[in-house]
């Protein structure tokens, strides 16, 4: 098995769930984002939440970590999720993310250039 390669910062602001993911993933990499994930969205128990993605530092991933990725979303739309936020500078990642994961096509999915209209947008989804 190889060495996780990017770096996921996870933070909690009442019912938001910031993610900040770093650098270039590989598979290894989501996978230890997505066990520190979904052991914070378990942790709210039947609580519903919001959630907040900056890939604005995010260098890209390989084949296989979007295949995991997309796995990772199909399991987040199965919980209390009310709207998730991206935040996404680059064009190119953002048409990557948008072919190689389709499950996010089943959530309240909106992606912005700026975390402060992210973060707004969130505050009104209910």
């Amino acid at each position: 098995m190889s060495r996780p390669h990017g770096e996921c910062f996870i933070t909690v602001d009442d019912d938001i769930i910031y993610i900040k993911s770093v650098g270039a993933f590989n598979l290894e990499g989501i996978i230890q984002a997505y066990q520190d994930i979904e052991s914070i969205i378990i942790s709210l128990g039947e609580n519903r939440f919001k959630v907040l993605v900056d890939y604005t530092e995010i260098e890209g991933a390989t084949p296989e970590a979007f295949d995991k990725l997309n796995e990772c979303n199909e399991w987040l739309n199965s919980q209390n999720l009310i709207a998730k936020a991206v935040v996404i500078h680059s064009p190119v990642n953002l048409t990557l993310l948008e072919s190689r994961v389709p499950a996010r096509s089943l959530q309240n999915d909106k992606n912005f250039d700026n975390q402060s209209a992210a973060k707004e947008w969130l505050k009104q989804q209910q």
